[in-house]
């Protein structure tokens, strides 16, 4: 068991190491190196302990014991970051996971009250069921903030699947498929981790039949990131984010503030709103927001707001990828002999191909290209630069 640990703990150290400090690196990249960075860690504490080396290292061991429950969470925000979201460090799974690390610290203090002579019992309990009540404690719920974490990445994964709803590229496709796999693999660990802690004893599974199934897995996991190129460059995660986010949503919620305004004050800015993008075309902005588009107007944005979403009701990303879409299908009709398709969605003010296509199928129902068939008169559409 000791071999297996350590062995185990060695190889994700390195994989740590390559994944951490790579050339041209990304977030995604650095979070996926702290998940192996933290299973090593626990690896590294149960060798001190099936080693014999506790009396040595106890902090080793006590450090793997508060950092475990940070698992769930790395990989939740994994999850986030291939779906295109931010970080979040008071996320509830984050939160839940620094008060069991807390909770953690009350084994070492325990471990230093003891007096000298009493301290080699204490090492040799950790071998045995059962096993001390803090790392039962802890274990039970480390295992529920995986789950959560792992209900919480799924959410994740349906929402950013029903947001990629029309044409993606095969790296889109790729990357999709692997996070999926990424989050079933370690539903499928949580699971057979789970089984085992309720059937066979405490510490076999921890020093013993958890290290083979984590080393299996990551095997899996590793191959499939490494041939699916799912490890980012700084340049492929910026083209990830700009083709898989929503143009203008990526960086940005429509935050409005609750505001209310009488009806017919409403209805005219609305209509101020409305006429405003059409003369200014402010929405082929890639970047614009609503703050800009308030500034613009010189109107609050709580009031803006207000105007898009209860009289016009729409969210201010819709409206604009509204403006956007009706921009291009006139490009589409009159242009496409002399543009590109890209040039045609960068004009409209869209920041990629592949949010064009989601947003134009989104507002029309059809893609470019069948809107084309069905509106161009030019006499050979094979001429069209798709």
């Amino acid at each position: 068991m000791f071999a297996l640990n350590l062995g185990l703990a060695l190889n994700l150290m390195v994989l740590f190491f390559a994944f951490f400090f790579r050339r041209n690196n990304t977030l995604p990249n650095r979070v996926l190196a702290l998940l192996l960075l933290d299973t090593a860690i626990s690896f590294l504490g149960n060798a001190s302990i099936t080693g014999g080396f506790f009396s040595r290292f106890p902090y080793l061991f006590f450090l793997s014991w508060c950092t475990s429950c940070f698992f769930g969470p790395l990989v939740f925000s994994y999850t986030c970051l291939f779906a295109g979201s931010r970080l979040n460090l008071r996320h509830p799974v984050w939160i839940g996971a620094f008060l069991i690390a807390g909770f953690g610290l009350c084994f070492p203090l325990q471990y230093l009250s003891l007096p000298v002579a009493e301290r080699p019992a204490f090492a040799l309990s950790l071998l045995l069921d059962p096993l001390p009540w803090q790392m039962t404690v802890i274990n039970v719920l480390t295992m529920l903030l995986i789950w959560i974490s792992l209900f919480a990445a799924t959410g994740k994964i349906i929402r950013y699947r029903k947001r990629l709803v029309t044409t993606l590229s095969s790296l889109e496709k790729s990357r999709l498929t692997f996070i999926t796999r990424f989050v079933g693999l370690i539903y499928l660990l949580t699971l057979a981790t789970t089984v085992l802690y309720l059937v066979l004893p405490q510490h076999l599974v921890e020093y013993l039949y958890l290290p083979c199934l984590i080393t299996l897995i990551y095997i899996y996991i590793l191959v499939y990131t490494f041939r699916e190129h799912s490890i980012f460059t700084t340049q492929s995660y910026q083209q990830f984010l700009e083709d898989t986010l929503p143009a203008s949503e990526e960086m940005q919620a429509d935050t409005s503030i609750a505001v209310q305004l009488p009806e017919p004050e409403l209805h005219q800015l609305a209509l101020r709103i409305g006429a405003y993008l059409d003369e200014t075309q402010a929405f082929t902005n890639p970047d614009l927001s609503i703050s800009m588009l308030a500034r613009g107007m010189r109107c609050p944005v709580d009031k803006i707001s207000a105007a898009i979403n209860k009289e016009m009701k729409q969210n201010f990303f819709d409206l604009i990828n509204e403006k956007r879409v009706e921009k291009s299908k006139t490009l589409l009709v009159t242009k496409i002999q002399q543009m590109k398709i890209e040039a045609i969605a960068y004009e409209a003010g869209f920041n990629s191909r592949a949010s064009f296509y989601r947003a134009f199928k989104k507002c029309t129902s059809m893609t470019p290209s069948e809107y084309l068939s069905k509106n161009s008169n030019a006499s050979v559409f094979g001429d069209i630069n798709l």
